[in-house]
């Protein structure tokens, strides 16, 4: 009788190394996108913060607040008119603290107008966030809402 040699091939060998060559390549692959995810969401969330903040200063401040004016945006504040009509409205840069850099938040402030008409009573208010990023982490957050002037 032969005595059968105990231990594996090298075939047998070369097979495991390559399943867990390919198991080890896909669980770096998840890793890297989890990262890439958790940053993103932590910009998407940053910049939600950052409009709602915004938006909720422009609805606090009502009809008559919700106007394009360098006392009410001051530059010490980190605001930058960048548009400004005769009738208040325009278009406003604010500071994007906690997002990367070249990240920009502007709030536009126009009266709203629809297929019926343009409605002196009623402002538009959009609050937008946007930041840069290499594929898919840059990003934008918009937030918008009407204000009336109520008596």
């Amino acid at each position: 009788m032969k005595r059968r040699a105990r231990g594996f091939s090298l075939i047998e060998l070369l097979v495991v190394i390559v399943i867990l060559a390919i198991g080890l390549t896909a669980i770096g692959a998840l890793f890297i996108a989890g990262t890439i995810s958790a940053a993103k969401s932590r910009r998407i969330n940053t910049a939600r913060n950052l409009a709602q903040k915004e938006l909720e200063r422009l609805r606090s401040a009502g009809f008559a607040g919700c106007i394009v004016d360098s006392d009410i945006f001051t530059t010490a504040e980190g605001y930058t008119i960048i548009q400004q009509n005769s009738d208040g409205t325009g278009r406003i840069g604010f500071p994007t603290a906690g997002l990367p850099p070249g990240s920009q938040g502007s709030i536009t402030i126009a009266f709203y107008q629809s297929g019926a008409g343009y409605y002196p009573n009623l402002k538009d208010i959009s609050v937008a966030v946007t930041w840069p990023g290499g594929g898919v982490t840059a990003g934008e957050v918009a937030l918008h809402t009407l204000v009336a002037n109520t008596p």
